[in-house]
């Protein structure tokens, strides 16, 4: 009787485990190219800007939890999603915890993810306006 308990809570366990592979982190895999966002401009209000065609702001994820941000033609305090090249992410529910090295805090920073699809991402770095990334 002990080994038949042992065996249905040893199954209980395996069903209930999470996946491996987050489908946030899993989707995030890839280059993804600034096109437009709302400058948080207050607790409440943003200015909207839109990265001109000739111009490049890149976020690349990586599956280990690294990311890079390069830009091309510009310079990260034009354009720019955080502005301090690459660090670490983890998935937290439906945020991404960005720890990057220009971070003063060791947490990081708490990103919503208002939407990914295959073809875009879409941000909420500040609580007010929204990054707009297409796949690249």
């Amino acid at each position: 009787m002990k080994q038949v308990l042992l065996l249905f809570t040893f199954v209980a366990a395996l069903s209930c485990s999470k996946s491996e592979t987050d489908p946030i982190a899993s989707g995030l895999e890839g280059t993804w190219r600034l096109t437009n966002y709302c400058k948080p401009t207050g607790s409440s209000t943003c200015v909207p800007v839109t990265v001109p065609s000739d111009k490049g702001v890149f976020i690349r994820f990586d599956q280990t939890g690294q990311f890079d941000e390069s830009y091309q033609n510009t310079k990260p305090i034009e354009y720019s999603f955080l502005g301090c090249g690459g660090g670490s992410f983890t998935v937290e529910g439906d945020s991404l915890r960005i720890r990057a090295v220009c971070m003063s805090s060791l947490s990081g920073r708490l990103v919503k993810v208002v939407s990914l699809t295959n073809s875009q991402l879409i941000l909420n770095p500040f609580g007010t306006g929204e990054y707009v990334f297409n796949r690249r």
